[in-house]
């Protein structure tokens, strides 16, 4: 680390931290809100910052109205995301961590959470965190937000101190040497708990958090008319299906969605009266390849317009009092030096075992035949082996056209197209599927039953496996796009241990973070942690929420001196 530069960097004007929180757009505002709560507002560019989002529900919301999923952004003043993920929703919270980039210029930014209803009402109806940040690798401070009229708004009470016969805190004493044991008593009063809808509490360096509390307001933004509905079961998809030629929609019209590689599903729905669709995805995490497309019947000229998962509205928020305190550079100063550390003496990275259990199955499952090409000799067509060998899937002509059949007992596979599959993707155009090379193909798996998939009713399954993964080189269809989709973000959080051996630094920015304390049957919680090697004051922040989405804080104090 260059000693040099950090000290400068801290002396250059920063926002003061504060939280605050959307109003809701008046008396036909969401009902809906999200509650949330971060462990420090004072980070390092590389951090992680933690998170635990409360989700308070609309009046008597039933469970077809009530979202099961919170997106969590860290955005700039003027409402550009730099990193964002979605949440999944159990016993009314979600919790994860957000990834600064390590990149990420000295600033204030803001970290927000809404859920995908609320963006019928605008972003001012979400919650939102400020947060400093700061890199010491890089001397560019962030420039002031584009729209210089903005200013901050009065204060106003976002979180209530609970006296003590409520809520309370204490530990075994005001003071601990490096690396004692702190032990932490919660005790919530009878009355009390009964309104508690959740606890989430952290232990950081005081000089990390702010006591400033705002609450922004402004004229919302709504995203381009559209009607976003909530996600009561899961994570969605959503878009609409156009003609490029005369820009009208195409209404009951068939789209393909196919989840590639890892996960191999396939959905099939229809579009509304609007031309709009909507596609309920698996609770999977991480990134996936997502290919779709429009049924041929649609034409040549289809475009498919997919809705930004994320908010797009645009948002001015005031950054405030550009000023770092004394004690916040002394402890911005110290955390820096406590992440370089960690990347010379934290924890050795652990291999995880080989997971390779075989090829994932499909999500037909088991299928009722399997043709092998290479357990038989090579012929020069695909027809030739569907037709000339035992195989469930015959070729079939009418007016001049191909088709494939698969045979079975149910009446219905008469009666019904079947799903064709070319590495998961849909293929609604025999031709270009007898034309691949039987060379390029490794296997054809087929299910032999009606299946219903979506919104739509197949007369069985032809799933056609390449030997390279590659499609067979077929063209796939013209209305298609592939996008690389975030699904659901996992709940783990990384907060090291102290270390057992006395000639290991810790490098422990945030002492404790527990994203959903748990109260016992008398009402109380006891936590025990291993003092920090930085010396100083720190703070223990139990934040709450009432069943009514009354936001609520108590805090306590202990010292560090040296050993």
């Amino acid at each position: 680390m260059n000693k040099w530069l950090l000290p400068i960097l801290l002396m250059t004007v920063l926002p003061t931290g504060s939280v605050l929180h959307g109003r809701q757009t008046g008396p036909a505002g969401p009902g809906e809100s999200v509650v949330l709560f971060s462990d420090r507002d004072l980070y390092i560019a590389g951090e992680q910052i933690l998170f635990s989002a409360f989700l308070i529900d609309r009046e008597e919301a039933s469970d077809t109205l009530r979202s099961s999923v919170i997106y969590c952004e860290l955005i700039t003043p003027w409402g550009s995301m730099i990193a964002g993920n979605k949440f999944l929703v159990e016993n009314s919270r979600a919790e994860g961590t957000l990834s600064i980039p390590s990149d990420l210029i000295t600033g204030t930014y803001f970290l927000r959470a809404y859920t995908r209803y609320m963006r019928n009402y605008g972003p001012y109806s979400y919650s939102y965190i400020k947060v400093k940040i700061i890199n010491p690798y890089r001397d560019e401070v962030q420039e002031a937000a584009p729209d210089s009229r903005m200013t901050e708004s009065p204060s106003d009470t976002f979180c209530i101190n609970n006296p003590d016969s409520l809520l309370h805190i204490s530990t075994g004493s005001q003071g601990y040497r490096q690396r004692d044991t702190v032990d932490i008593l919660i005790e919530a009063d009878p009355s009390f708990r009964s309104a508690l809808k959740g606890l989430a509490m952290a232990v950081v360096p005081e000089a990390s958090v702010s006591a400033g509390m705002i609450k922004i307001s402004g004229r919302d933004q709504v995203e381009s008319g559209q009607y976003h509905i909530t996600e009561s079961r899961g994570i969605s998809i959503t878009g609409k299906l156009t003609d490029t030629v005369t820009g009208r929609s195409l209404p009951y019209t068939r789209v393909n969605l196919s989840i590639l590689g890892k996960g191999k599903d396939f959905m099939a729905v229809q579009t509304d009266t609007a031309g709009r669709f909507f596609f309920l995805l698996p609770d999977y995490t991480g990134h996936r390849d997502l290919f779709l497309c429009a049924e041929k019947a649609a034409g040549p000229d289809v475009a498919i317009l997919i809705d930004n998962d994320f908010c797009s509205a645009p948002v001015m928020i005031p950054p405030g009092n550009p000023e770092l305190s004394s004690p916040e550079r002394l402890v911005a100063y110290r955390m820096a030096a406590n992440l370089q550390l960690a990347s010379f003496y934290g924890a050795d990275t652990i291999l995880p075992g080989s997971d390779d259990q075989g090829e994932e199955l499909a999500f037909y499952g088991t299928t009722d035949d399997i043709l092998y090409i290479d357990d038989y000799i090579e012929l020069p067509t695909l027809e030739e082996y569907l037709n000339g060998l035992p195989t469930l899937v015959r070729v079939r002509k009418s007016k001049g056209q191909k088709y494939f059949k698969v045979l079975g007992t149910q009446a219905g596979l008469n009666s019904f197209e079947p799903l064709v599959l070319i590495d998961m993707v849909a293929v609604d155009d025999p031709a270009r599927i007898l034309a691949i090379s039987p060379s390029d193909i490794s296997r054809i798996e087929v299910v032999n039953e009606m299946y219903l998939k979506g919104d739509e009713t197949f007369g069985g399954i032809i799933s056609i496996i390449s030997r390279q993964g590659d499609f067979a080189g077929i063209d796939l269809p013209e209305s298609g796009v592939f996008i690389n989709y975030g699904f659901l973000s996992g709940k783990e959080h990384h907060i090291p241990p102290a270390p057992p051996e006395p000639n290991i630094p810790d490098t422990r920015n945030t002492l404790f973070w527990d994203p959903g304390i748990r109260l016992g049957d008398d009402g109380s919680a006891r936590i025990k942690l291993t003092a920090s090697d930085m010396t100083g004051r720190y703070r223990i922040r139990l934040f709450g929420v009432s069943t009514e989405g009354e936001k609520i804080l108590q805090t306590a104090d202990f010292e560090v001196v040296r050993r």
